[in-house]
């Protein structure tokens, strides 16, 4: 998957987004610091080890397009736009929105679940620590709390896919599941059930994520999770480069309104808050280049500019979008 290991942050050359990292004295938090060498050494470790089916995941297309609520947006409903696509979600007013970085790694386990069994019927274990177990989490009360919660929000919202593009309008509705059954004991985590918990994703969900499904390296994923934002733009990242190395196109640039509108809409619509979204977008970014530094992206005036560049993942497990070589 890499040939060269990764960039530290103070040294990335002059085509990646130049982004002051953590400095004792300098005005910036020294847990920057710390974060920066622990992601440099888990990429340093990551990239001497290939992909292989057990570090091999998935995302569906829709949802590495437009992504999830960052944070607790307080409303039943929300929405992203990436380009002509928008996505939706509507959650019980009684349960809420999936926000943070717990319903990325269930969404994340669902689909890659779904691409290699192809069946929309997924065993989630015999007890809260065993689905934990799967997910990469931890097993103590904090996340198993986080999980239960944040599971019962996803499974429970409804998705709204809607393309608009020079008169053309497509509008796709669709649950997440038709069926959840949960016999997790908050109060005994470890206890096995006699019965096994499900999830029966509805057919249109199932469908949406398996037929054009994005690779992506789970390792990858669980290391930059401390922030959300960085495990959209990893993904998306993974995306777009596929996208122009499969359109024949030598780069595309995304202007930063366009960036602010699909991970940023809980920046404010002012220049203040499309500087603010820059600044974080580019941090989170500096990030994931520590483990795609093959990307070749570059931060202009108007955008990002993003560059055809080695593909990421090069096999992916028999799913579509292996017909591209690199």
């Amino acid at each position: 998957m890499r040939t060269k290991p990764p960039i530290p942050l103070l040294a990335i050359p002059s085509r990646r987004p130049q982004v002051p990292s953590g400095i004792p004295g300098c005005g910036i938090p020294v847990t920057r610091v710390a974060r920066a060498d622990k992601l440099m050494s888990i990429a340093s470790e990551i990239s001497d080890v290939e992909v292989d089916a057990e570090s091999l995941a998935f995302m569906g297309q829709a949802l590495v397009q437009t992504t999830l609520p960052h944070t607790d947006p307080g409303v039943s409903s929300f929405e992203r736009t990436s380009g002509a696509v928008s996505l939706s979600i509507i959650a019980d007013p009684k349960i809420g929105l999936p926000f943070g970085t717990v319903p990325r790694l269930v969404l994340a386990w669902i689909c890659t679940e779904a691409v290699k069994t192809k069946c929309p019927r997924l065993d989630l274990g015999r007890s809260q620590k065993e689905f934990l177990h799967k997910l990469g989490m931890r097993t103590d009360g904090r996340d198993g709390q986080r999980l239960r919660e944040q599971s019962m929000k996803l499974f429970s919202s409804v998705l709204s896919i809607v393309f608009q593009k020079q008169g053309r309008f497509c509008l796709q509705n669709m649950a997440i599941a038709d069926e959840a059954f949960f016999f997790w004991d908050p109060e005994r985590p470890d206890d096995q059930r006699r019965w096994t918990s499900t999830l029966k994703l509805s057919g249109a969900f199932f469908r949406n994520i398996t037929e054009s499904p994005v690779p992506i390296d789970m390792r990858v994923l669980h290391a930059l999770s401390q922030s959300p934002l960085a495990m959209d733009i990893y993904s998306w990242l993974v995306y777009r480069i596929f996208v122009l190395r499969v359109t024949r196109h030598p780069s595309a640039l995304i202007p930063w309104q366009s960036l602010k509108r699909q991970f940023g809409a809980d920046y404010s619509d002012t220049p203040r808050g499309l500087l603010d979204f820059k600044k974080r977008f580019l941090q989170r970014l500096e990030e994931t280049l520590l483990f795609y530094p093959e990307a070749d992206v570059t931060a202009e005036k108007p955008g990002l500019l993003v560059a055809a560049s080695r593909l990421h993942i090069r096999h992916t497990g028999g799913a579509r979008l292996s017909s591209l070589q690199a």
